[in-house]
């Protein structure tokens, strides 16, 4: 669950990013965040990750208060999440495979673990065949799919997924955003901060729209 509780945001030189921001993500949700460039998409998420702290209010983050969180607990607070960014963030050096593992080897988790888990997320995004290659031999929504498996491994309970689309062609995007409302119909909470209006309206879920660092509207089934 993402509750905040009258939660604005300021920076230090005077940008006013969110103003108090009441909301509420139930877990089992898919919600699309939207608003134009500088409506506070980026301070939202931001705050979710504990990136940054409210400047009032509070932020609630799968149980965990983020306000009082210590930073030596964030390491664990983020292996609730998993985070799916637009520039993909592999590793060139390591394959597919170890790109995936590479989140699970952090967290000391045993190799006959990894063993099972990674091809059982590369089958998800249908990566099976691509375990032994390197990033530079993939197309773009190839990387992604890896971004995202690479986000399932730890069996999340939350996918935050930042532009997930913003590098790769139509097609694919819209790829990833089926593969994203099919995890979340096995129970995961969906979080997609996005500003493909046309590929959102593909889809009948919940939108939250910011404008100027406030909740402009937030339905099902919406409609530019």
């Amino acid at each position: 669950m993402i509750k905040f509780t009258d939660v604005s945001k300021c920076y230090a030189n005077g940008t006013e990013a969110l103003k108090d921001i009441n909301l509420e993500i139930k877990d089992g949700e898919f919600v699309f965040i939207v608003g134009a460039s500088g409506a506070g998409k980026s301070t939202l998420m931001k705050l979710i990750l504990r990136e940054e702290k409210p400047t009032s209010g509070e932020v609630e983050v799968n149980g965990y208060n983020l306000n009082r969180l210590k930073r030596r607990k964030i390491p664990k607070f983020r292996r609730t999440l998993g985070v799916v960014f637009q520039d993909f963030r592999l590793i060139p050096t390591m394959t597919v495979f170890d790109n995936v593992a590479f989140a699970l080897r952090v967290t000391n988790v045993s190799n006959r673990i990894i063993r099972r888990r990674v091809p059982y997320v590369l089958g998800l995004v249908g990566l099976s065949s691509k375990a032994r290659n390197y990033p530079t031999q993939l197309s773009g929504g190839e990387q992604q799919r890896v971004s995202l498996a690479r986000a399932l491994v730890n069996n999340p309970s939350l996918i935050i997924a930042d532009e997930p689309t913003g590098n790769i062609d139509p097609e694919m995007s819209l790829e990833i955003m089926e593969l994203l409302n099919e995890i979340n119909k096995y129970g995961t909470t969906v979080v997609v901060v996005t500003h493909e209006h046309d590929l959102v309206t593909k889809f009948n879920q919940r939108v939250l729209v910011l404008k100027e660092g406030e909740v402009d509207s937030d339905e099902l089934d919406w409609r530019p």
